[in-house]
């Protein structure tokens, strides 16, 4: 046994402890480079490139914004990044492996991963103050303990190595802060702190909108402190009014509303299934998050259906989860009453974890290591409660020495050990996209975006490379794991059309490239990129006929996206068929909503057959009349009045193109 003398520990000393333990397990993350969504909101994100510049703009646009989508409002984490840039904007913004093997140098990513494991540090340390104070009349070695669990959990490797989700780490950042001082308002009665509360959870809730689970968990830790009923209801009527204000900024800011397509292999219940199975499936994913909280092995960044089953009465995780979390359930509630720290540890994982089971409303992924940051804290408050029990340590406070078990401190160091060793592993696989897709889909073979997203990164990577040896590997993975995501789920456009382009493109498969092209418009009819992929197949077929026809759906579908049009103009070109293609693109263009590409390219068609310049000014015109922006087409109208004599019409659009150029 070892006795502790806890009167000589100063809290400052703890605070550096606790930052380098965060920085001993967490510092290999920092030489990693962008992965997993990064491009999303800041590797390319103009908003943020833009510096303190954008700031208008992150205040009043989404957070996850691509050509199909926008959603979320996280402005405090966008505003992290922009500043990150405007001090950092001249360093490279990330390397390959390749690439820092041979000249390793600071990049903007090292920066933001640098960042996280900062939030993360100064986390920690507010959370052991945090505890300090919830367990004021607890030996300092609990709330310590407590706190160093958390640091080296493996599940938080997720929220700390992918700089994406530094809005989980703000969020919680803001939470914590927002708890200790309505913790503070209710030992003092001082109203500074209400205030201080309030904003602390605005800054939580611009961060990542579920900070709002605060309002479950308030009440939680004020009953347990004896906080007066007073002090309850006006905590949390603070709470809401935050919200509603949230809401009202939102509202006021925000000029367009949130698009978010979901997708059968995020969740099959946004689309299938009743109440019960939602419940049985959340019985599976609570028993999914045990498993990973005591023993983080299979860890992913996506897990998704068919990793995640559809789980019902017949699967034993369901009775097990069952068995497990309903006695434990009614043992935390009974414990709280008595306002012992077992029942508050038990209320806090098991009430948070509740909320992303799938049970009240479906979720993205099913399952998601990240969303166990929150919850994992009452995991560790129970567990650090049990360890000082079996070891019959004191926990009230009293004799400043503490005897420590032999027992107990080797135990504590194989859990320190083990669970740091494997957040060091961890970091490493985040080190940029292909890192992270190819070591995942071995961990989550049976998840359909896990295998897409390799194959797209692999796709991208396969036009770029020039080594014939590595592209044809990679060609091969394109092909493997694409098949394996159709193969998961069916419905998966993308996936098929992907899959289509892929043997068109880069096997010469052309025939089993339109199969399944022909499978993603099944599914949706104006799919673009199937329809092209088509075009291109026939086209190579010999089958003009066909490739026409998916050549005027892309421009049907998508009359800006210039990639048919020459390639339209060359088979018609080809096959003879020019006439035909100028009445048919005549006809796009009368009922399209924007044919000012239809028209130009009639216009192209037209000088090809080499004469009739009236017609390809004629058309120019109308293309001119639906944008009389386009100073290039008006200075290209001028020249052609210019070569056919007619000085006045060449005039009138010089006059234009002044106004437009200067």
């Amino acid at each position: 046994m070892i006795k502790l003398d806890f009167s000589k520990l100063k809290q400052r000393r703890i605070h550096i402890f606790l930052l380098f333990l965060v920085f001993f397990i967490y510092g290999n993350s920092i030489n990693n480079e962008y992965a997993l969504d990064d491009n999303i909101v800041v590797h390319g994100n103009e908003k943020v490139n833009s510096g303190l510049i954008g700031l208008s703009k992150i205040f009043t646009s989404h957070h996850a914004i691509d050509k199909n989508q926008n959603y979320g409002y996280r402005p405090l984490v966008l505003l992290s990044f922009a500043i990150e840039k405007q001090f950092f904007g001249h360093l490279p913004e990330n390397q390959t492996i390749e690439d820092k093997k041979q000249d390793d140098k600071l990049t903007q990513a090292n920066i933001s991963h640098f960042v996280n494991v900062i939030i993360y540090a100064f986390t920690s340390i507010l959370l052991f103050s945090f505890l300090l104070l919830l367990f004021k009349d607890y030996t300092l070695l609990f709330p310590l303990l407590i706190t160093i669990l958390f640091v080296v959990h493996p599940l938080h490797t997720e929220p700390v190595a992918n700089i994406k989700s530094r809005d989980e780490l703000l969020m919680f950042l803001g939470i914590l802060l927002a708890l200790t001082s309505y913790l503070k308002f209710s030992l003092t009665t001082k109203y500074k702190y209400l205030i201080y509360g309030g904003l602390f959870f605005l800054l939580a809730l611009l961060s990542k909108k579920t900070a709002i689970l605060i309002i479950g968990i308030l009440p939680v830790i004020l009953y347990f402190s004896k906080a007066r009923l007073k002090y309850i209801l006006l905590s949390v009527g603070s709470i809401l009014c935050c919200a509603i204000l949230v809401v009202g900024i939102k509202q006021g800011l925000l000029s367009n509303p949130p698009v978010r397509e979901l997708k059968f292999y995020e969740n099959p219940l946004f689309f299938t299934g009743d109440f019960m199975d939602r419940i049985t499936v959340g019985l599976y994913c609570s028993w999914f998050y045990l498993k990973m909280l005591i023993f983080p092995k299979d860890m992913s960044y996506y897990y998704g259906y068919d990793q995640i089953p559809m789980a019902n009465w017949t699967f034993y995780q369901v009775w097990l989860a069952l068995i497990f979390y309903i006695p434990l359930l009614g043992f935390g509630f009974w414990k709280l009453l008595q306002r012992n720290v077992l029942g508050l540890g038990i209320i806090l994982w098991l009430g948070v974890m509740f909320a992303y089971l799938n049970i009240l409303t479906p979720v993205v992924g099913i399952v998601a290591i990240r969303f166990a940051y929150i919850f994992s804290l009452g995991f560790c408050i129970v567990v650090g409660y049990l360890l000082l029990k079996v070891f019959k340590i004191k926990l009230t406070k009293g004799d400043t020495q503490v005897v420590l078990p032999y027992g107990f401190i080797i135990t504590v160091l194989v859990v320190m050990i083990a669970y740091s060793s494997r957040v060091i592993v961890r970091n490493p696989n985040w080190h940029d996209y292909l890192t992270l897709y190819y070591n995942d889909v071995e961990v989550v073979p049976n998840s359909a975006k896990v295998n897409a997203l390799l194959s797209n990164n692999l796709y991208h990577l396969a036009t770029q490379n020039s080594l014939q040896l590595k592209k044809a590997q990679y060609i091969e993975d394109i092909i493997t794991h694409y098949s394996r995501a159709v193969e998961i789920d069916s419905s998966y456009k993308s996936s098929l059309s992907n899959l289509g382009s892929a043997y068109i493109e880069m096997k010469g498969d052309n025939q089993m490239g339109i199969i399944y092209c022909k499978k993603a418009l099944a599914l949706d009819n104006n799919y673009l990129e199937a329809n092209l992929s088509l075009a291109i197949a026939y086209d190579r077929l010999n089958q003009p006929d066909s490739s026409s026809y998916y050549y005027y759906r892309v421009i049907e579908i998508d009359p800006i996206d210039g990639r048919p049009y020459s390639r339209l103009n060359d088979l018609l070109s080809k096959y003879n068929m020019v006439e035909d293609g100028i009445i048919r693109l005549d006809k796009l263009a009368q009922s399209s909503e924007n044919p000012k590409y239809i028209y130009m390219n009639i216009a192209n068609l037209y000088s090809l057959e080499g004469t009739n310049i009236d017609q390809i000014i004629a058309y120019f015109v109308k293309a001119f009349d639906v944008d009389g922006t386009d100073a290039v087409l008006c200075e290209h109208i001028a020249n052609l009045y210019q070569r056919i004599g007619s000085q006045e019409k060449a005039s009138y659009y010089q006059s234009i193109l002044k106004i437009l150029t200067k």
